[in-house]
């Protein structure tokens, strides 16, 4: 602890230096800050203040003006402190949020084992039953007086249940017609019966208690009384429960009918029911009975965790006997199918959640005594309103789903992919409200248990984590909203204007990149809006992010260059989707701009992907208008003026001709003469056309030009050769020899005739020995012709002779050939 001299001198110390930074011309001004922030924080020594700083501070705190002047800047520094305090702790909230969270779930299961483990002490405490057997041991005499006073209950009770035998006959016939008449109906019928039947049922229990109570009062004994009572309370209270448990569970009860139980399982769950309920009422309201009758409290509060115990095992054994034809039952939908991952996992899970539950109520039991009874009933009665209210949450998103957000037939003719694009969201949007109301579901339940989550909601890290996640919904929702709506108004506009058919290649290219653009921006945006909330430092990823960007900048610099060439390109309006041009030795026409490339689809469907950087030079065909340009050639001999004129008639009737004019937009121009070529006079003609429609209309040209001139008999020269062998000194040329050879190939039919030759003619030039070899060669292969021709001829006759001597020895009788000097068998040898 300071004293209280160091107390007053840095009290003084800050006054000074709060004074000299913000009086005007004080020199220590400039540094102010800094000396602030470090005398705040350090505990100032009467030995660092001057004389002359006092002086200063008492001249000022008499001066009225510069005090109040000094006031104004010490509220101004404090509200300045207590901004960045109030920061501090918006950034710290959510940490500190969730950390009160994981601790106050943590302290949760700490006390939930904290009394698991006390309860299995207790269940183990056998030492209780000490004092029993020391009252039995101390006076044998008290055992006869006990067993007198067990056998009058037990006739008292017996007396009471041959009332209720009594009864049961009396009511046994209207019951049984009334559930004929439920089960010949319908279910309505069913929930007519269910109160009447339930009445007679409950008549036994009335009986019951009305005979045992009337023989009770002719007792003197109050112990006996006492215990007969609360004995007789157990049996009616048995009574009740049967006559409601056999009420649902029958075949024709309510609950089976609307649950559609088989008749074998109701029986069981009627013999389990009983199980626990007799085990329950008779084992606590009967150790009343023995409390009365002078069971020890050690004894009967031990004999009662007991009891809690046995109930217990005989949940545990029916929740275990049950795991696999419960978990199919949770598991399959009503079309029988299981592929929803919610109901797959209860289905896999919901024994653990059974027993958790069954040994959270053993717990509470044993913390609590008779009260747990209300305490596990409470909690009961609001879990199952809380599932109740959590299934209606869930089919009244259902009903949203299927109503709310239905598309108009005028929105989808206006936006065509909106009613894609909700599809799209709606069942996230649904599974998102679906997620809220069980987190809300879960939440009340944890409060049922005792988990105190509105307690922290309402505290301030609960409203910080609570302003937090809706601050994340609103700004993811936002994001996807305006990234939504800036897509359907890309795909509004570029409709408008097809429709109007005023859509240019340029809002065609730009439109989609503006939508890109947009979505990327917000995205980004979103994302570091949500860091920011979550408590995440977005300082280092903003620096983080530029050294990453100058390191692909220094990296990628090709990169760049692509994106700063499609950037130019895109702005100039160079080219746009649909137009086709040659760009680095491709053309085809653009299917995609991306900023860094552009896609080309050539003639053959190949698809060429061009970086713009290495992109040089781009010809663009289809911008705003073309020529269709044609060179027509002539032959030599044809009169250039009269086919200069023809064409001018061929390109004026295409001009006026409704099929074509549509792509003509300018006048038929004929330049004349534009070059004699090899084998032709080419006359240049043009004609100025829509953008894209230069080769139909070039080609449609040509195929009029082909046919006109067939008709005017206009030769269109093909490419021709002159050899030319020289010539001597004296003017004479050379000889060629020239050899024409026809080769013939004969086909005989079935009458012999020549049916067809093939003839191949051919020449050579070369000197006499050339020609003397290539006619030795002719001669040595028509004489090989004429060998292999002669053997074919030779083969087939024999083939012939000997089919004939076959067919004459198949017709020969074998008898006429013994009688001739013939060997029979030898008539099929060849």
């Amino acid at each position: 602890m300071f004293g209280k001299s160091k107390i007053i001198a840095a009290a003084l110390a800050l006054a000074l230096l709060s004074y000299a930074a913000f009086v005007p011309g004080s020199p220590a001004q400039a540094q102010a800050s800094a000396q602030l922030a470090e005398q705040t924080t350090q505990s100032a020594k009467p030995a660092d203040i001057k004389p002359a700083q006092i002086e200063t501070l008492l001249s000022t705190l008499k001066d009225e003006n510069e005090r109040n002047a000094l006031i104004s800047k010490l509220e101004t520094l404090l509200a300045v402190a207590d901004k960045e305090s109030e920061v501090e702790e918006a950034e710290a909230g959510i940490a500190t949020a969730m950390s009160d969270i994981v601790t106050g779930i943590s302290d949760f299961l700490q006390e939930a084992v904290t009394r698991l483990s006390e309860t299995a002490i207790a269940l183990t405490d056998v030492k209780s039953l000490v004092p029993l057997f020391n009252d039995l041991m101390a006076d044998p005499g008290d055992l006869f007086v006990l067993a007198e006073w067990i056998g009058i209950i037990a006739a008292i009770v017996i007396g009471g249940l041959v009332a209720v035998h009594i009864v049961s006959r009396l009511i046994r016939r209207p019951v049984d017609r009334l559930e004929t008449w439920a089960a010949e109906g319908s279910l309505l019928h069913s929930l007519a019966v269910f109160i009447p039947v339930l009445l007679l049922r409950a008549l036994r229990a009335v009986v019951f208690f009305a005979v045992t109570q009337g023989i009770l009062t002719t007792i003197d004994a109050t112990n006996v009384q006492l215990a007969g009572r609360a004995f007789v309370f157990a049996v009616t209270f048995h009574l009740v429960s049967l006559a409601i448990v056999h009420t649902l569970l029958k075949p024709t009860g309510p609950l089976s009918r609307s649950l559609q139980v088989p008749p074998a399982t109701g029986a069981y769950l009627s013999v389990w029911a009983n199980r626990v309920i007799a085990t329950g009422i008779y084992g606590v309201l009967g150790l009343d009975s023995a409390y009365i009758l002078g069971l020890p409290y050690a004894t009967y509060l031990f004999l009662e965790k007991v009891v809690y115990g046995v109930l217990w095992a005989l949940t545990i054994a029916f929740v275990l006997q049950n795991r696999s034809s419960f978990g199919q039952t949770i598991a399959q939908r009503r079309d029988g199918s299981s592929r929803n991952p919610f109901w797959s996992l209860l289905a896999a899970v919901w024994h653990l959640i059974a027993i958790a539950y069954v040994t959270a109520g053993l717990v509470i039991l044993m913390s609590m005594g008779d009260a747990g009874f209300l305490r596990l009933g409470e909690i009961a009665a609001f879990m199952i309103g809380i599932m109740i209210v959590w299934r209606l949450g869930w089919l009244a998103v259902d009903t949203a789903g299927r109503h709310l957000f239905s598309v108009s037939h005028e929105l989808t003719d206006r936006f065509p992919s909106l009613e894609k694009r909700a599809n799209r969201y709606v069942p996230h949007v649904l599974g998102g409200a679906r997620v809220f109301i069980s987190i809300a579901a879960l939440g009340a339940l944890l409060e049922v248990w005792g988990l105190q989550l509105s307690t922290f909601l309402a505290s301030e890290n609960g409203q910080i984590l609570i302003r937090a996640l809706a601050t994340i919904v609103l700004v993811g929702g936002g994001a996807v909203i305006i990234s939504e709506v800036v897509s359907l108004f890309v795909e509004r506009r570029l409709k408008v204007l097809e429709e109007t058919g005023t859509l240019s290649g340029r809002e065609r290219t730009l439109l989609p990149l503006l939508r890109r653009a947009v979505v990327i921006v917000i995205g980004v945006l979103a994302i570091f809006v949500i860091l920011s909330e979550i408590g995440v430092d977005i300082t280092p990823l903003l620096a983080g992010a530029g050294v990453v960007g100058l390191a692909i900048g220094f990296g990628s610099q090709s990169l760049v260059k692509d994106v700063i060439s499609g950037i130019f390109l895109l702005i100039e309006d160079t080219l746009n989707v649909g137009d086709y041009v040659d760009v680095g030795g491709k053309t085809g026409t653009v299917e995609a701009l991306s900023i860094r490339t552009l896609r080309l689809r050539d003639v053959a469907g190949d698809l060429h992907t061009i970086p713009f950087g290495s992109v040089d030079v781009i010809t663009n065909m289809t911008k705003e208008f073309a020529y269709a340009l044609v060179d027509v050639g002539i032959a030599y001999r044809e009169d250039a003026d009269a086919v200069m004129k023809l064409l001018s008639e061929i390109g004026n009737e295409m001009v006026e001709d409704e099929k074509v004019k549509e792509s003509i937009t300018g006048p038929f121009e004929v330049f004349g003469v534009q070059d004699l070529a090899d084998s032709s006079v080419n006359i240049r003609t043009r004609v100025k056309t829509r953008a894209g429609t230069q080769w139909s209309v070039r080609r449609e040209f040509l195929r009029r030009v082909k046919r006109r001139f067939d008709a005017e008999g206009i030769e269109i020269p093909f490419p021709h050769q002159t050899l030319y062998f020289g010539e001597d000194k004296d003017g004479s040329a050379p000889p060629a020899y020239v050899k024409v050879s026809q080769a013939r190939a004969r086909k005989q039919g079935k009458d012999g005739a020549e049916t067809g030759a093939e003839a191949e003619d051919y020449f050579q030039t070369a000197n006499p020995e050339m020609a003397d070899a290539e006619a030795a060669r002719n001669a040595e292969k028509d004489a090989q012709d004429a060998e292999r021709r002669r053997r074919e001829e030779e083969q087939a006759k024999a083939a012939e002779e000997a089919r004939e001597t076959e067919e004459e020895l198949a017709h020969d009788d074998p008898v006429e050939m013994i009688e001739d000097g013939k060997d029979p068998d030898k008539k099929t040898r060849s």
